[in-house]
Parts: C-alpha cells; sequence; structure tokens
C-alpha cells in the first residue's frame, strides 16, 4: 500500500533557479505468488535488479558451468571489443584429470584443471581460434577447455585469472562468490550464491556480445589451423524446440555436475520487459526448467498497476522567479503516474526540478520537469512541467532590459540625467523632512 511518508517542500537556489521537491514513497513490492521444487531460486528485472522472488537466495551453492558467465563477462570487458583476436591452446590449459583422481587427491591438484569426461570442444594444443569462437564454445556448448584457454591467453595464467576474477566479481557487489577455475568443474571451495549469479548475468547481459552468443540455439565454429569445422549444440534447451522450450527466452547458462546437481541461469523478454531467474540444486531436467518457466509465466502474467500522485491540471507546484511579478504557477496537462508490476513495487522519489527561467514566461510554456525515480535516483519517467498562467517582468527589470539593449550614447546620457535629477530630489526631501520642528 501507498504510504506518503516525507514532503521535504521546495527548496529555491538562485543561480538560474532550480526547485526541488522529494517525495520519499514507501512501497510495498508483492511478493510473486508461485512455487518452485528447487532448494534455491531467485527471480529479478534485468534493468533496474528489482528482485521479484526468492527463495534462500543467499545460501552458498555450487554453481557449475553457470560460473561461465562471470568468465566471459570479466574477458568481455578485459578484450573490450576484440572479439576476432586470435587466442592460442596452449598444454597447461588442457591438462586434464580423471574425476575420481581429483576426488582421491582430496581436490589438491590445480582447480582448473579439465575432467576427461567433461564436455569440451576437442581443442588442439597449438590450435588458434577468435576470442568470438571460444566464446561461443564456452557458452554454446559448454566447452570447459574453451574456458581454460580464455582465462590461460588472458591471465598470465590461469590461477592470475581467477584472482582478478575474483576481485572483479567484489567490485560488482558480488560479496558471497569465490571461483577458483573458470568453468565452474567441482571443486569444494568454488561456491556462490543465486543472488549473485543474478547479479552477474545482469551485468553480462548489457554487453551485446555476451547477449548475441547466449541466445543462440546452436553455432558453427569455423575451421581454425589445426581442425575442421566444428558444430555446437546450445545446452539450454529452453532456447530449443521441443518440450522445454520457452519462446520468450533470450538465453543464458545451465550448468551440471554430481555435486550441484542441473543448474541454470535464464533470461526471459515479454513487451520490453526482460527478467533474469536463477535456479539452483535441482535433481533433474523437469525440475530445472519447470522451476523456470513457472517464475517467468508468474511474472508475465501479471497485470500492470498506476499510481497517481497528481491529477491532471493546476499542481501545487510553485517558485518565485527573478524579477518576475508573484509565483509561477505550473501544470501538468496529464498529471503525474506512474505504472508498475505489483511484484517490483519499490520506494520511489519525486523530483521536481525548474530550468533556468526569465520573465516574460507564457501560459504553456515549460518551465521545468518531474522526474520519478528509483532510490539509486535512477530517473524511471520524466514528465514536462508546464506554466499554468503568464508571469510578466517587473517595472524595474523591464527598464533595465531596455537600458541594456541600448547601446546609443544619446539614451545613455539622457538616462544618467534622468537618474541624477531623480537622486537629488530625494535628497533634498530627506534633508527637509529632517529640519522640520519636532512640537
Amino acid at each position: 500500500m501507498l504510504c506518503l511518508l516525507v514532503l521535504l517542500g521546495i527548496m529555491r537556489v538562485f543561480f538560474g533557479i532550480f526547485a526541488f521537491l522529494f517525495l520519499c514513497l514507501s512501497l510495498r513490492a508483492k511478493p510473486l505468488e508461485v512455487s518452485v521444487c528447487v532448494p534455491t531460486a531467485i527471480l529479478i528485472n534485468a534493468e533496474t535488479g528489482a528482485v521479484l522472488f526468492e527463495k534462500e537466495a543467499n545460501k552458498p551453492c555450487f554453481p557449475a558451468s553457470t560460473t561461465k558467465i562471470a568468465t566471459a563477462l570479466f574477458a568481455i570487458k578485459l578484450m573490450q571489443g576484440r572479439e576476432n583476436q586470435l587466442m592460442r591452446a596452449n598444454y597447461s590449459a588442457l591438462v586434464s584429470i580423471t574425476p575420481q583422481a581429483k576426488k582421491q587427491s582430496n581436490y589438491r591438484s590445480p582447480p582448473h584443471l579439465l575432467e576427461t569426461d567433461g564436455t569440451h570442444m576437442s581443442l588442439k594444443k597449438g590450435e588458434e581460434l577468435p576470442f568470438y569462437e571460444l566464446l561461443s564454445g564456452m557458452l554454446v556448448g559448454s566447452a570447459n577447455d574453451a574456458a581454460n584457454v580464455i582465462a590461460d591467453n588472458l591471465g598470465p595464467t590461469i590461477p592470475k585469472f581467477m584472482e582478478r576474477l575474483n576481485a572483479y566479481l567484489k567490485e560488482i557487489g558480488c560479496s558471497h562468490t569465490h571461483f577458483l577455475n573458470p568453468h565452474g568443474l567441482h571443486h569444494p571451495d568454488h561456491v556462490t550464491t543465486a543472488s549473485d549469479l543474478a547479479l552477474m548475468a545482469q551485468e553480462a547481459m548489457k554487453e551485446p556480445v555476451f547477449r548475441e552468443i547466449v541466445a543462440k540455439s546452436c553455432h558453427t565454429c569455423p575451421q581454425s589451423n589445426l581442425e575442421y569445422i566444428r558444430y555446437l549444440r546450445q545446452t539450454n534447451l529452453l532456447l530449443r524446440r521441443g518440450v522445454y522450450f520457452y519462446p520468450e527466452a533470450i538465453g543464458i547458462k545451465t550448468g551440471t555436475t554430481k555435486a550441484a546437481g542441473k543448474t541454470m541461469v535464464s533470461a526471459a523478454q515479454k513487451e520490453g520487459r526482460i527478467l533474469i531467474g536463477v535456479v539452483l540444486g535441482a535433481t533433474h531436467n523437469q525440475e530445472r526448467y519447470g522451476s523456470t518457466k513457472a517464475l517467468f509465466d508468474a511474472a508475465f502474467s501479471e497485470k500492470k498497476k498506476r499510481r497517481v500522485f497528481l491529477k491532471p491540471g493546476i499542481t501545487p507546484i510553485k517558485t518565485k522567479v527573478a524579477h518576475g511579478k508573484g509565483l509561477l504557477t505550473t501544470q501538468l496537462p496529464h498529471g503525474l503516474y506512474y505504472d508498475f508490476f505489483p511484484s517490483e513495487e519499490s520506494p520511489l522519489i519525486v523530483k521536481v526540478s525548474f530550468e533556468t527561467l526569465i520573465p516574460p514566461i507564457g501560459k504553456g510554456d515549460v518551465v521545468g520537469a518531474v522526474d520519478i525515480m528509483d532510490e539509486q535516483e535512477i530517473i524511471l519517467k520524466r514528465t514536462l512541467l508546464l506554466s499554468a498562467t503568464d508571469l510578466k517582468p517587473t517595472r524595474l527589470y523591464q527598464l533595465t532590459t531596455i537600458i541594456k539593449a541600448r547601446r546609443q550614447p544619446l539614451f545613455w546620457v539622457i538616462s544618467v540625467f534622468f537618474l541624477l535629477i531623480l537622486t537629488v530630489f530625494l535628497s533634498r526631501k530627506k534633508r527637509s523632512s529632517r529640519s522640520r520642528p519636532l512640537f
């Protein structure tokens, strides 16, 4: 329920007049009514970060191959548009170990080592592929060797790359994440949360290259110096025709290990609204995809509500205009309102700002704007503020304007002469009043 907490009023600053009207509005979002059969899940708005639903979203979990979202995001940031730059597959990035040997060593072997039964694109020592193709192999086909090659080339070593990646994730707000390898193969200390994964995906979806790749249902990797054409199929079944296909899906990444179960970070778009869902710990595909679809369906079935702050017409927003006669009154022909989904209702700030105002001002002139913002002061909606009446300048300001506009010497002489006569007259009148007898 909407509750008006604070009306701080209008503050004026007279260097080109600005006025600010803050309305701090406490809004309580209505959580989505949906049931998911996974132990951990979250659903957020990709643009605003608003949380629509969460279940144990800050519980530490194993991410499996959803780790590759972070690897891709950080690598794209480092490459800065150099998608066609060749990367070389070195031996250090292709070394593998059996899952049994890895476990028997009590995970003392390097965490980035590949596993013999893990997904890969069969990269060869000395093979060279463009960065874009390695990204596609990692994000479409979930190739662990592609993730290692990217990290090895950007590192300068894979462990160094992971140090830099973890530092970057902390910078963007992932406070419960610690990754030991770029691909997500199991290690007991390689953990994150649903909330952090949603944040990684939110940042990654801002990158056009990432969005393009994760939306593909398949990818053809061209011939390299050592290998023929490769054909990759998307592991995210929301994007492929079949029982789990979801028409609104636009990405992102699945993951599977014995310890993590079936994990998934996904994105879907409908009517311009992009949502990101995370489900962790599913035991089978029906749980993974069924829970994901349930989250999206519940959100996309919501109907927007409208909150009206000011009705159409003259508003209570007024301000003093320098050199103007009286206060400036304002109007909003269509009123001030904000449309929102119930699960995304959040505290808002309404800020009124005036332009630099110089009289005369005509009725209907644009004099400012009203911004509806979130708590981070990101503008959600802007409405133009109009003058409700004519505002004329004072006579003194009119005279001053005329004098400034005139450049002829004769006019200046006459003006100065007139001001001298006025000054002498007022001075004599003042002395005369002082010389009068008191009785």
